[in-house]
């Protein structure tokens, strides 16, 4: 009987791109003709943006925008704030070429400069951290069946997931809302802080349909002086495509806002009592399908000489998809001379991940930033770094932790000796993964003119096997198979103590 073999699809995750770039802010910014003049710069800040991605040959292109927002006194003793738009693209290079890379990308502050060269002319000057990681996933064959020639094969199946690819989806948002009952009318806007998440998620022949929330927060100044604050919560939705998605397969799924804008608007009494939002929040799905790798890992034959190649694979299982609140409280004491907390609000998220038995863990650094008015009615910007930490338990070995770290809320309240009791809510989604290691078996071939020496030898022989030691290892190396090692031996377990088996030779 002539050699047949059977190969079976593996599905090979590869590595991309892993690289982390600077990217530099420069801006030489002129306030527009309706801000008043510079008094005293509160905060300066920077938030990242990539609004882009391409992969072309050899090649990942990005682009992005840095959103500048400078908080400043100005005449008059108000608040009033400036915000610039510095585009930026970059190219990053690829190891291999592939079609649709799957992206993880984030960017994050690394240092910012700002000062005022006069009273209507800023300059600008920072960067920013882009971390930049992409995987392509690529069918393989490997053998998983054979027979003929005396060809004895060693079965392998191990369970993996299948990464079916990567939809990304823009929503946009606009609204008309009502200030709460008995807020004052408001003068002009001066923060806007949004936050998005995702709270159901439904999978159905081919398409994640997601239901989420955008969260508002405004910072106002009032008509008839002071300061007031607004929240508010609308409703998203997304429908994303990805072929193979259904019963069965796992979505890492986030959510980011790209744009967001408040701007006061007249009621029918003419007084400024509603405001117009309009967002775009970006919706990312990857989606993974569970499977059975089949292969064979070695082999020989109990008839003809045999010679064979093998190759090292590796394959992911995912062991569970992420998206968990992590709360971070801390009690931050009130700045000296600080008579009343004007907002509060957090920024700056970063987070590293390293790996520790029993499970990976996540730790997390989020600047809380505050605006106080101080005793001597002045404005002041204050911060201060909050950390946290989270383990993800997991049995496997070598488990892997990818993700996003973001700031859903965060709240405050006064307790004593001047002190602010400090809630953040963060939410990590990601993925909980391992690398399964494969040994292929890539080629065989038996030459049908050369038997084996052994090949005529038939008996039986008592063997004492040593703990650990495997039935194929026995079965190899006295020619014979593993069916007629436990048709012989129908209590044999492997691995366990040193024994003595019946080994029948072909």
């Amino acid at each position: 009987m002539e050699l047949k073999l059977t190969r079976q699809p593996l599905f090979i995750n590869e590595p991309l791109i892993d690289q982390t770039v600077e990217q530099p802010i420069e801006c030489d910014a002129l306030l527009p003709d309706y801000c008043p003049d510079i008094v005293l710069i509160l905060k300066c800040s920077v938030a990242p943006v990539l609004t882009g991605r391409r992969a072309s040959p050899g090649k990942l292109e990005l682009e992005g925008m840095a959103v500048i927002t400078v908080y400043y006194v100005s005449t008059g003793e108000g608040v009033a704030r400036g915000e610039y738009k510095v585009p930026f693209s970059r190219i990053v290079e690829m190891k291999a070429d592939h079609p649709a890379p799957v992206l993880s990308l984030s960017a994050q502050v690394d240092y910012l400069n700002c000062r005022a060269v006069n009273q209507r002319r800023l300059d600008i000057r920072g960067a920013l951290v882009l971390t930049v990681k992409a995987v392509g996933s690529r069918e393989d064959q490997a053998i998983a069946e054979g027979e003929g020639m005396g060809l004895q094969l060693k079965r392998e199946q191990v369970e993996a997931t299948r990464l079916l690819g990567q939809c990304i989806r823009e929503t946009r948002v606009t609204e008309k809302v009502d200030l709460t009952h008995g807020k004052p009318p408001i003068l002009s806007i001066i923060r806007v802080g949004a936050a998005a998440r995702v709270t159901e998620v439904k999978q159905v022949a081919g398409k994640a349909v997601l239901r989420g929330e955008l969260n508002l927060h405004i910072l106002y100044q009032c008509a008839g002086g002071g300061f007031d604050q607004l929240d508010y919560t609308l409703p998203t939705s997304a429908i994303c495509e990805l072929e193979g998605l259904g019963e069965g397969s796992l979505c890492d799924v986030w959510q980011q806002v790209t744009y967001v804008s408040a701007e006061p608007a007249a009621g029918e009494d003419g007084e400024y009592r509603l405001l117009a939002v309009d967002a775009v929040v970006e919706s990312c799905v990857r989606g993974w399908l569970p499977y059975t790798a089949q292969f064979c890992s070695d082999c020989y034959s109990t008839k003809n000489q045999c010679s064979f190649r093998t190759r090292a694979a590796s394959l992911t299982r995912v062991c569970r998809t992420l998206q968990e609140t992590i709360p971070c409280k801390e009690s931050v004491p009130l700045p000296e001379k600080a008579e009343a907390v004007v907002d509060l609000w957090c920024e700056g998220v970063s987070l590293a991940v390293r790996g520790e038995s029993g499970g990976p863990v996540a730790e997390g650094k989020v600047t809380v930033a505050m605006l106080a008015k101080m005793e001597d009615g002045q404005l002041y910007y204050f911060d201060k770094v909050l950390e946290v930490s989270q383990k993800f338990p997991c049995e496997e070995d070598g488990t892997l932790l990818e993700g996003k770290l973001v700031c859903q809320s965060c709240a405050w309240s006064f307790s004593a000796n001047d002190t602010l009791e400090v809630r953040c809510d963060l939410e990590f989604t990601g993925i909980l993964s391992c690398q399964v290691r494969a040994m292929l078996l890539d080629e065989v071939q038996v030459d049908e003119k050369a038997p084996r020496e052994d090949a005529a030898a038939p008996g039986l022989y008592l063997y004492l096997a040593d703990p650990g030691e495997t039935l194929w290892d026995i079965a190899k190396r006295y020619n014979t198979n593993m069916d007629k090692i436990t048709g012989e031996n129908p209590e044999e377990t492997e691995g366990r103590e040193r024994r003595v088996l019946l080994i029948p030779v072909l």
